[in-house]
């Protein structure tokens, strides 16, 4: 079936997308322009990217003709061929909305400003369209990626040239410039990654505060390709700095990450979830899913969370949250034996935390090719990274029609999640119903976190333990938790005093 997106684009006539470039720039208010103004981007900028701006309306027309609204109170770039066609519009919001940039048609696979790359051979690869503006500006060649992903058509446009990443000077900016980096060295003539002094978060902070920012910015270039060409640096060597930063963190106990809602694990995580794989496993109804739907919940009070479920359709996950926050049966909400006003009132408690859930209701011929390609759909439209749950191994199959045995299978699934985790740049948590014993030799390999729920007795309201026996990022231990069949809930076993 055509991608919709895809579809859309076919429909747009090129007048069409020239009229909306129109539409937008005259909606260019002094509030947009003293915006632009105060990130340093200039009136001749302003004129040849053909940046626009649409106010804030009410409505939205959703047919290819009228788009108006879809960009309210949003700066809008449009997105250009290296022939300078008009194939799609970047919105980035200036009152906080989320995501901070959406694109109307979901284009995917150029780059900002990819004509450039037909004049030069050198060019900047920067983290934001405003990172590429200011360079722009000094005559200096960028290009940014629309999207997280790196696709094969984008490889092949800087195929033989010299690239250097500059991305910003913190933890992330750093791991994200070597990730693509080693993505791309491999295609390039040559690669460089430039680092930018610290306490600017990106180029174009640093255009923005640095006296005589031109000549500072390219003697940062210098320097770095200096430090290549005339000092032989191995490539570890480049690293300790970001391992000193790293270990000062963790001596310190300030290591950062998503929060799972339950202090002691985060504790036992170094700070939350981190980038990388995760297992839960544990027996055939132990409590695993509940105990995933109710983390769900706690992670989206301020992270977005994609559910793949292959297990329970949505409405019974739903009943599971309901459960806990009306501190009724999970069988009594799926009867439709609880009051109407308390399932009235713990669904509006819900509806916060539900705006940054999504639940996607895999089938038994659902392949995990499949939901990647769903997944990344939902990515191109959040500023903040999510993390991704699957529930559970034993039923995912990486593609529709493979011949392989379960091992084979798990073993596969496994290890593309894992990849998975790395090219997005997010924790991926993925629920097993065996123990560690039972799981197929070799798979442990794949994974950076192993967790594995244990019972203790068959009761209603009954201590389970949480114990991580596996951690490249940290150690190992044990979390107590007390969970309640009844209505689905984990909560920390309390301490008794004299």
């Amino acid at each position: 079936m055509e991608d919709a997106n895809k579809k859309i684009q076919r429909l747009i006539s090129e007048e069409e997308m020239l009229r909306l470039v129109k539409y937008y720039q005259e909606q260019l208010t002094e509030d947009a322009l003293l915006y632009l103004k105060g990130r340093g981007i200039e009136q001749d900028i302003i004129e040849k990217f053909s940046i626009g701006f649409e106010k804030d309306t009410i409505g939205f027309q959703p047919y290819h003709q009228d788009f108006k609204g879809y960009f309210r109170n949003r700066i809008v770039f449009p997105l250009y061929t290296k022939d300078k066609k008009v194939i799609d519009f970047i919105g980035r919001s200036l009152d906080g909305r989320e995501p901070k940039y959406k694109s109307l048609l979901g284009v995917e696979d150029h780059f900002f400003n990819e004509a450039v790359l037909e004049k030069s051979q050198d060019v900047i690869f920067c983290n934001s369209i405003f990172d590429v503006l200011s360079l722009e500006q000094v005559n200096l060649p960028a290009i940014c990626m629309v999207d997280n992903q790196v696709y094969n058509e984008q490889i092949g446009k800087i195929k033989g040239k010299r690239v250097f990443f500059c991305f910003g000077n913190d933890e992330l900016g750093r791991r994200e410039s070597i990730r693509l980096a080693k993505i791309f060295e491999s295609h390039v003539k040559e690669l460089y990654i430039i680092r930018l002094p610290q306490g600017f978060k990106d180029i174009n902070d640093f255009f923005v505060r640095v006296k005589d920012p031109v000549d500072q910015f390219i003697k940062l270039i210098h320097l770095t390709l200096e430090e290549s060409i005339y000092r032989t640096i191995a490539p570890e060597q480049k690293n300790l700095i970001i391992y000193q930063e790293e270990y000062n963190k963790r001596h310190k106990g300030n290591v950062t990450g998503i929060k799972t809602g339950f202090q002691d694990l985060d504790s036992l995580l170094m700070g939350g979830l981190q980038e990388g794989l995760y297992v839960l496993g544990g027996n055939v109804s132990v409590g695993k899913t509940t105990f995933l739907k109710q983390l769900t919940d706690q992670i989206a009070r301020h992270v977005p969370v994609i559910y793949i479920s292959w297990d329970m359709t949505s409405f019974e996950l739903w009943a599971r949250t309901m459960a806990r926050l009306s501190k009724h049966p999970v069988q009594a909400v799926l009867s439709g034996s609880v009051p109407i006003k308390d399932i009235q009132l713990a669904n509006q408690k819900y509806a916060d935390i539900a705006k940054r859930i999504w639940i996607v209701e895999a089938t038994l011929s659902s392949g995990l090719e499949d939901i990647a390609f769903y997944i990344s759909k939902i990515l191109q439209g959040l500023n903040t990274k999510p993390v991704i749950i699957f529930d559970h191994l034993q039923r995912i199959q990486v593609s529709k029609g493979t011949s392989l045995t379960n091992t084979e299978q798990q073993l596969q699934v496994t290890h593309h999640l894992n990849s998975l985790s790395r090219t997005w740049g997010l924790p991926i948590i993925l629920a097993a119903s065996e123990t560690e014993e039972d799981l197929p030799s070799g798979l442990l390999a794949s994974v950076d976190v192993y967790l594995s729920l244990e019972e203790h007795s068959k009761d209603q309201k009954i201590p389970v333990t949480l114990e991580l026996r596996k951690n490249r990022n940290g150690a190992l231990g044990k979390v107590q938790f007390l969970f309640d069949r009844a209505i689905g809930e984990f909560s920390k076993v309390p301490e008794y005093t004299d």
